[in-house]
Order: structure tokens, then sequence, then C-alpha cells
């Protein structure tokens, strides 16, 4: 079962998700989906949902029984001894001074303040990499990750690349062949098992901070190839570059990969490639930050 909640809902996001929901209040969406629905329809929301707040809640097989995202909003996830609780502004502290507003945070994510601002702090660099996946469908259970692309900022100059395929067992759909252009020949031929993939992967991007294009979509692969096969899991910070993009880039029609490029005017050729992707995003971080500086003042 998943929940979804949203304020300032486009209509034509309304209308994707009563196909496959039933509305039950006014933004409020209830259903049972399958994994690979429910991936496609947050990406959906997150997208184009522009001002508006998001908040998906979905059962799984978890202490909790239950995970849940954000989108656009102040009340964040917070990792309270292994159980995910909701950090929130409180009222009784809230501050405004012109438009800076000093949040405070609940009991159980006290112990999590000073960790959260080094973290901020840490990321407002230059320092950084940024990681995409291709993948052969939207479902992290079911689906297979079949590239992995990773380029290294240091001091907001490119510094190095990673790239690499991933040998699977199925063969791929027609319609990623189409997308990416990978083929299962060239899986054969330059594919490397998921063990090594993984394991370079860690080793390029070491201690560094993480940036992905629609974070959840692409940790969530992560974390289920990771399981699956008993590897280190990526625990270094990430942030949405979605999110940070979305904040200062308003007025289009969406908030896909090629559409903030045409807006930003910065040129881009092969598309739906994990290290092309990364090379896109880094252009457009240089077109609205000379500094490649993330999470700067706008």
């Amino acid at each position: 079962m998943i929940v979804i909640s949203m304020t300032n809902c486009p209509p034509k996001v309304r209308g994707d998700l009563s196909k496959w929901l039933m509305e039950i209040n006014t933004g409020v969406y209830v259903g049972q989906v399958n994994a690979r629905v429910r991936e496609a329809l947050w990406k959906r929301v997150c997208e184009n949902i522009a001002e508006g707040q998001a908040t998906l809640v979905y059962s799984t097989n978890n202490e909790q029984h239950m995970e849940f995202r954000v989108h656009n909003t102040n009340w964040k996830p917070v990792d309270y001894d292994g159980l995910w609780l909701i950090k929130h502004p409180d009222v009784k502290k809230t501050l405004k001074q012109g438009n800076d507003v000093q949040t405070g945070y609940s009991n159980a994510a006290k112990y999590q303040k000073g960790k959260r601002r080094r973290e901020k702090n840490q990321f407002c660099t230059s320092d950084y990499v940024i990681l995409d996946l291709e993948t052969t469908g939207l479902q992290p259970d079911k689906d297979s990750i079949i590239e992995i692309g990773a380029l290294r900022i240091i001091h907001g100059k490119r510094d190095g690349e990673f790239q690499t395929f991933i040998k699977i067992d199925e063969k791929l759909p027609k319609e990623i062949i189409e997308l990416t252009g990978i083929t299962d020949g060239l899986l054969e031929e330059k594919g490397v098992e998921v063990q090594k993939a993984i394991s370079e992967l860690l080793n390029f991007v070491s201690d560094m901070n993480v940036v992905i294009y629609n974070a959840s979509f692409d940790c969530a692969f992560l974390e289920e190839i990771c399981r699956k096969n008993q590897l280190a899991m990526l625990e270094n910070y990430v942030v949405d570059g979605l999110g940070y993009i979305r904040k200062r880039v308003k007025g289009i029609a969406d908030y896909k990969l090629e559409t903030v490029a045409r807006h930003l005017e910065v040129e881009f050729f092969e598309r739906h490639r994990a290290i092309n992707d990364c090379r896109l995003l880094y252009e457009i971080f240089l077109k609205l930050n000379p500094h490649a500086s993330l999470l700067a003042p706008p």
C-alpha cells in the first residue's frame, strides 16, 4: 500500500495519479501498486510539482514496516538509532529574520543536529562526485543496473571520471536498448561482475560527498544491488541535484535534465548514458554557479 500527499498539485500530475490511486482527500492519494509503478509515480511527482510539497509513504519489509520520502518540504527524515523519524520545524522556536528561518528539532533528532550541520557545511564546497546509473527499468527489486558513471570535481573543476558496464543474466528490454544504445553484446564484451563494479565505484568516490539527480531513484537501486550481493553500501553524504536545481531554475515545463539544459542553453549530445549525464549535470552547475560550488547561496 502507498500514500502520496501533495500540495499545489498540477492537473497533469493529478491525472496521472488518478489512473493508479484513489484520491481520498484533496491532494491525498492511496492505493496498491507494485514497486515499478510506485517509483514511476514518485519520479513524475518530483519532476512536475513545482512549488508544491510531496510526501510518499509505502509498506516495506523493515522493522517499521514502512518507508517514506519527502520533496520540497522542511520535514526531513532522520535516522535515529536505526529507526527513521521525521525532523520538523518547531513552531515555538521558529524565528523569522527577513527571509531567514531558524528551525527547531524534535527531541528524537537533536543528537543529529551537529552532524547534519557539519555535513551541510561540508557540502558548501566545490569538491564532490556526480553519480549516475542506467538501469533495465524502474523497479529496484526486479530490474538491474547496467552502467555506472561518476565524475569527480575538485575545486570546481573536473578531476577524473569513472565508467563501467555491469554484466546481467537477462536480456535487455528493447526499449532500454533504443533509449541508451547499450546492447547485450556490449555488456557481454565490456561488462564486469557487479562485485567488481561496486568495489571500484566505492574506491573512486572514497569519502567525498555525492550528487545524484533524482537521488531517491538511484539510491534505491544501489541499496538493493548491494543488499542482494552482500556488498558494502555507499554511505557517503548525498545531495539531490534535482532539488538543488529546482530552487534555482523556475518557469520550466518539467525538470528533466534535458529540459533544464535547454532552458539554460547548455549544449548536450548523447543522453541516457551514465557518464554523459554526469557531464551534463556538471555543465548545468557551471551555468548556475561559475565556481560549481554546490549549496552556496543562490
